[in-house]
C-alpha cells in the first residue's frame, strides 16, 4: 500500500535523512502559523514580559534537540507536535511570570505566494490576533483545537472535558463571536 506524499511529508523525509535545506523549510513552512499560535498563547499580560521571537527560538532549539523523535503520522502532525513545544515552553513561562495564559483561533495552513500576498497574510493575520484578544478564554480554546491544531470534535471534547455535541455548539457560538468582533 503506497501512502500520499506531501511536500511537508517530503521536507520531512530528506530532513530525517540529512538533508539540510530541507530541514530549513521544513521549520520555515510552519513560521508563520507558529508565530501566531506564540502571539496568541502568550495573551497581553505575558507579551508585556517575554517576546514571542525568544519563545520561537526556544522551543525551535528544543525542537531540533528532539526532531529525531518526532514521528510522522498524517499531514498536521509536524505543527502539532511543534505547538506541544511551543505550548510548553509558553506555560513554563506564565508559571515563572506568574501571567495567565491565553489561547487563539487557528489560521488554515496558506501556500506560500508572492510578497504582496505574504504581506496581505501577515495583516489579516495581525487582525485575527487582536480579535482573539477580544473572545473569552473558552471560545479561543474550541477555535485553537478544532482549526489550528485540526483535532476533530471528540479529540478536543476530551481535551476540554465535554461531549462532542458539546464541542460542535462551542464552536458555532466561537465562531460567531468571532465573526462580530472581526
Amino acid at each position: 500500500m503506497q501512502t500520499h506524499s506531501t511536500p511537508t511529508r517530503r521536507l520531512w523525509e530528506q530532513a530525517r535523512g540529512g538533508d539540510r535545506a530541507a530541514y530549513d523549510q521544513l521549520f520555515a513552512l510552519h513560521r508563520d502559523r507558529a508565530r501566531l499560535f506564540v502571539r496568541s498563547r502568550l495573551g497581553e499580560k505575558l507579551r508585556q514580559s517575554v517576546d514571542s521571537q525568544d519563545v520561537m527560538q526556544d522551543a525551535y532549539l528544543a525542537a531540533h534537540e528532539d526532531f529525531d523523535q518526532f514521528e510522522w503520522r498524517d499531514e498536521g502532525s509536524f505543527f502539532r507536535w511543534l505547538c506541544r513545544i511551543l505550548e510548553n515552553r509558553i506555560r513554563g513561562l506564565g508559571a515563572h511570570y506568574g501571567a495567565q495564559k491565553r489561547q487563539a483561533v487557528p489560521l488554515p495552513q496558506l501556500d506560500p505566494t508572492g510578497p504582496l500576498s505574504r504581506l496581505d497574510r501577515s495583516e489579516h493575520r495581525e487582525r485575527v490576533a487582536r480579535a482573539l484578544d477580544q473572545l473569552n478564554e473558552e471560545h479561543r480554546a474550541v477555535l485553537l483545537c478544532r482549526f489550528f491544531e485540526g483535532l476533530s470534535a471528540a479529540e478536543t471534547g476530551e481535551r476540554m472535558e465535554r461531549s462532542e455535541g458539546a464541542v460542535g455548539n462551542l464552536t458555532a457560538r466561537a465562531l460567531v463571536a468571532l465573526g462580530r468582533v472581526l
